[in-house]
């Protein structure tokens, strides 16, 4: 099964009376010759799932009906399959039928079909065997209840009663990690779920398992069950007879619904297997992944800027709104990536402030002092000054000078690279947020000579010798990604297309892993090097 959020078929109400009776006569009518027929919905996709996001054709869901008044057992276990895979469910055997007395029923389904649970209150968790994920991801849906034969068919809103685990595994030798294995011990994996309540209960002893590792070998998943932890989850990797053993850091307990995700670089050289997981640091869905021995360097630095304002929703009311992130080289004086969101709420007409100043986050000393500008080369920005006009104040932290990077003036900056900034404001206006991450490399594969240009102090900051942008958009409920890589040479054209090339394509030439944390974004979408309009 994969799942997908599919928004039922409900049967709309009229304002007139008269089409009020007769849609409900309507209702009646199918339902006393078809039986009782339900439409789905997935409300929390985003949470945990095992596989993608729609079902599969004959994908089969258990029902049990109840009488809404003494909650006594009316239909057990009955079997609903959608033979189309398109969310609509119909009795696989013998349909169910409203009480003919029209007293009201509640309705509790449940995924996957297990044909032994002839008890709503005691279905039997066993995750063992995690080959199958989606024969294990463990779903109720209690929201239809008071329902009579009068009623909408409603849509089934299914939950997830267990918890998910990703392990995103990425080789940066080079060489294939097909073969590798991955498992956890010290978990208990069986357990009891009241399907009523969404409650689980955990038996038996802790064990090891086994996680299921995808074709191309660069995921392993695990469906976890809900418990108290006595100590970190730890995950051993096992290659060509080598092993090493990762620490989640997950502690205290593992939550129902959750979906806990870990990036991981692998080394395999000369027999031996290293691994550099993912830091722990604050991210967002444009940060690229900060791995911890990048973080344990003295001299990079992993710097935050918020925009002062907070958000005024009911789900986020009072969380301070980001501005942008970088990761910063106090030694090249020049940040490897500025990562940033897109939207309207950024841009406004405050426009340029030319606040040229240090960066209040990090000691004078480790910037560059640019107030007179590079000899040779302009400011560049890396976040734009023209994607942060919202307010003065939010402007001026895109001229900090670790914002800024020696960059060819009248023919690049000024001009094809413009250019694509440009582009990138009015792509932004296609979608509700557009993910952007801009960077600048000092070296290259083949060249890892680093140039130096020197401050108004006599500091040496390094020259890029390219520049390049990575961005994430939704557009239609499915992401888009593109990246572009331009040397910083004169340019005798505008077109900027011709440094356009996948995600993928960029992760391999710069090293980074974009959108870490993003799930949607996956492989085949990274692919992608579509000049967008």
């Amino acid at each position: 099964m994969k799942m997908k959020s599919l928004l039922g078929i409900m049967l709309s109400l009229s304002i007139l009376q008269s089409c009020q009776n007769d849609e409900t006569n309507g209702i009646q009518n199918e339902v006393n010759k078809n039986g009782i027929t339900f439409m789905s919905l997935i409300d929390d996709t985003n949470n945990s799932r095992a596989y993608d996001t729609s079902w599969e054709t004959n994908d089969v869901i258990g029902v049990f009906m109840l009488a809404s008044e003494n909650k006594n057992i009316l239909e057990t276990n009955v079997p609903y399959v959608t033979s189309k895979g398109d969310g609509y469910f119909i009795s696989q055997n013998q349909p169910m039928y409203y009480p003919e007395n029209n007293s009201t029923v509640d309705f509790i389904a449940y995924y996957p079909y297990n044909e032994n649970t002839n008890d709503h209150t005691n279905y039997t968790i066993n995750l063992s065997d995690q080959t199958k994920q989606n024969a294990i991801d463990l779903m109720t849906a209690v929201n239809l209840t008071g329902r009579d034969q009068t009623s909408p068919q409603g849509n089934l809103q299914f939950k997830h009663l267990l918890a998910k685990l990703v392990l995103n595994l990425k080789s940066t030798s080079g060489s294939s990690l097909k073969g590798i294995k991955a498992s956890i011990s010290g978990l208990k994996v069986k357990g009891t779920a009241n399907l009523s309540n969404g409650s689980i209960t955990p038996s038996g002893e802790a064990s090891a398992f086994s996680l299921y590792i995808n074709e191309e070998a660069t995921q392993a998943e695990a469906i976890l069950l809900p418990q108290n932890l006595s100590e970190s989850v730890k995950i051993k990797l096992e290659f060509n007879g080598q092993s090493q053993e990762i620490d989640t850091k997950l502690s205290g307990s593992i939550e129902q619904g959750n979906k806990y995700t870990y990036n991981v670089n692998i080394n395999y050289q000369g027999g031996e297997i290293t691994t550099d997981p993912q830091a722990q640091y604050t991210k967002w869905a444009e940060t690229p992944l900060i791995t911890e021995s990048q973080l344990a360097k003295p001299n990079i630095k992993y710097i935050i800027h918020y925009t002062g304002e907070t958000y005024q929703n009911s789900t986020l009311n009072g969380v301070e709104i980001r501005n942008y992130s970088m990761l910063y080289d106090t030694d090249l004086k020049m940040a490897y990536w500025v990562a940033y969101p897109l939207c309207s709420w950024y841009l406004g007409d405050s426009g340029r402030t030319d606040a040229w100043g240090y960066n209040d986050k990090l000691a004078e000393n480790l910037q560059p002092n640019l107030l007179k500008g590079i000899s040779g080369y302009d400011r560049g920005h890396q976040i734009p000054s023209g994607d942060r006009t919202r307010s003065n104040s939010i402007n001026s932290q895109t001229f900090y000078y670790t914002n800024m990077t020696p960059q060819i003036g009248q023919k690049m900056n000024q001009a094809i690279w413009a250019d694509l900034e440009s582009a990138v404001r009015g792509w932004s206006s296609a979608t509700d947020t557009l993910y952007v991450v801009t960077g600048a490399m000092p070296t290259t594969q083949t060249d890892q000579t680093i140039k130096y240009v020197q401050d108004n102090d006599g500091k040496n900051m390094a020259v890029p010798k390219y520049y390049f942008k990575a961005l994430a958009r939704k557009i239609n409920e499915q992401f888009q990604t593109v990246a572009y890589k331009l040397d910083n040479i004169s340019y005798s054209h505008r077109d900027y297309n011709v440094g356009i090339l996948s995600v993928k394509e960029l992760e391999e030439i710069t090293g980074f892993t974009f959108f870490p944390d993003k799930p949607e974004i996956t492989e085949s979408i990274k692919s992608q090097k579509t000049s967008w309009k």
